[in-house]
Parts: structure tokens; C-alpha cells; sequence
């Protein structure tokens, strides 16, 4: 397996940035770059030190989709090898939407295919302006599925249809018109607006952050009845009792600084 694909870097304050690694194919994904992509996240998932998380690509693509002689395997496949093959990127997405920490994409450059799925996982999707766009999969006679639950939850049926069917090339503009994006920066000014929004999630409290976001599946996917009234009374008692909750009120109230705050510039 070749581990090189993907590289981890650590900076302080918790920041971990992941990058892929594979710049000869536009870091395209193939086997290996998504078990280490898989891996790497469980165990940086596991690092109580960790406050966000970060996504980008080497050189002038942040990914291409699939890698070509990875798809030239599949053509031999069973329909059962295919669902066992394709489950590995499907759980890889899965892992990063559930991420229990901020997550960033990074985008430094153009992104086709599945490389969207990784983007629409994320909690935060930040563009250089000469990024590309495209689901690529119908020009193949394939279909986006299982990027599908995560693009679609962004940009809407309507937007999914015109450009799933078409398999247009589309720039960061259009992009974040339709939500798949959250910012877009001139390629110069992308390491700076990265910083500012890691500046601003590290203000956060890091356990409030991650109920935050479960906090907000579960909302999104409920009717409002008793079940999601009590639902939120309980994760609100549970955070006002929370040692974070405490820390966090007592700081307001009393203009000092919360112990997450500590090692913040």
C-alpha cells in the first residue's frame, strides 16, 4: 500500500491537514488512497488534541474522481465485487460527514467526479476562483451515486438534475451560487481565508462543536414533535452541565479567558 498518497501534517493549536498526494493523476483516487484516506481519518479522529481538520490536494488539482486503471478493474467486476469495491469509497464519505470536528476543503484546484462527494462532506468548502467543476460520471455511462446523498443535500434536486445529466464543466461561481461551496478567494488569497476560518472555529468550544453537528442531523432529519422537543431539552442540559459548559459561562461572566482558549493567538 502506498502510504505516500496521502500526507498528514499537524500545526499548532490543533489544526490537522490532510492532503492528497498523488499529483501525477490530479489526485485521482484509487484502492490504496482511500483505505489510507480512511485510516488516517479514524486516527486523527481519536486525537483529543484535535480541533479541525483539513482537506486540500497537491498541485494544481484538489481531485479528479477516480482514477482510470482503478475504473478498468471494475469492468471485470461482479455486480457484487462492484457494491464490495465502491462500499470502501461510500464508507470513507460516510466517516468524513460524520467527522467529530470541524472539517475544511481546501479546494486549490479543479475537482471532477467523486472529488465532489469529498468537498459536499465537508463542513466548510473554501475555492480558489480558477477551480473547475464537473460530475464527469454520465460521459463514462456511470452515475454519481454515492457522492449523490451528500451533493444533493447541498445544491437541491433541480440543480443535482442539470448537472448530474449534462456532466457540464461548471467554474467556483456557479458553484457557490448553488451552495456547493462556502467561500471563494482568489488562488493567492487561499491560505489566508483558510486561516481566518480556522481562527474563528478555534474560538469554539471543541465537544460543543462536534454535539453541534450531530445536533443538527438530527434536527434536519425530524419532524417537530415531542420526541425532537425532548431531544433538545436533553443535549441543552447536557451542555449547560458539561465541564465546557461550566468553563464556557464562567468565562463570559466573569471576562476571562475558556481553557480552550488558552493556546489561541
Amino acid at each position: 500500500m502506498d502510504k505516500d498518497n496521502i500526507i498528514t501534517i499537524w500545526s499548532k493549536n490543533g489544526v490537522c491537514t490532510i492532503t492528497l498526494n498523488r499529483p501525477d493523476v490530479k489526485n485521482a483516487f484509487n484502492e490504496s488512497m482511500i483505505e489510507n484516506l480512511q485510516s488516517v481519518m479514524e486516527k486523527v479522529s481519536n486525537n483529543k488534541d484535535l480541533r479541525v481538520l483539513i482537506i486540500t490536494g497537491t498541485g494544481d488539482s484538489f481531485s479528479a474522481g477516480a482514477d482510470l486503471n482503478w475504473m478498468k478493474k471494475s469492468i471485470h467486476f461482479s455486480k457484487e465485487e462492484n457494491i464490495k469495491d465502491a462500499n470502501k469509497f461510500a464508507k470513507m464519505l460516510k466517516t468524513l460527514d460524520n467527522f467529530g470536528r470541524p472539517t475544511i476543503a481546501k479546494i486549490n484546484g479543479h475537482v471532477f467526479g467523486g472529488g465532489l462527494g469529498i468537498i459536499a462532506s465537508c463542513d466548510f468548502a473554501v475555492s480558489a476562483d480558477s477551480a473547475k467543476y464537473c460530475f464527469s460520471e454520465v460521459k463514462l455511462g456511470l452515475t454519481p451515486a454515492m457522492i449523490s446523498p451528500y451533493i444533493i443535500r447541498s445544491i437541491g434536486e433541480t440543480w443535482a438534475r442539470r448537472l448530474f445529466l449534462s456532466g457540464q464543466v461548471f467554474d467556483s461561481k456557479l458553484a457557490l451560487k448553488i451552495n456547493l461551496l462556502s467561500k471563494v478567494v482568489p488562488l493567492e488569497d487561499l491560505n489566508i481565508e483558510i486561516n481566518y476560518l480556522v481562527k474563528l472555529l478555534l474560538k469554539g468550544a471543541p465537544n460543543a462543536q462536534g454535539m453541534c453537528k450531530k445536533l443538527i442531523k438530527k434536527v434536519n432529519n425530524s419532524n417537530i414533535n415531542k420526541e425532537l422537543i425532548n431531544y433538545t431539552l436533553e443535549k441543552i442540559a447536557q451542555s449547560r452541565s458539561s465541564e465546557e459548559g461550566k468553563d464556557g459561562m464562567s468565562a463570559f461572566l466573569n471576562k476571562h479567558k475558556a481553557k480552550w482558549l488558552v493556546n489561541d493567538d
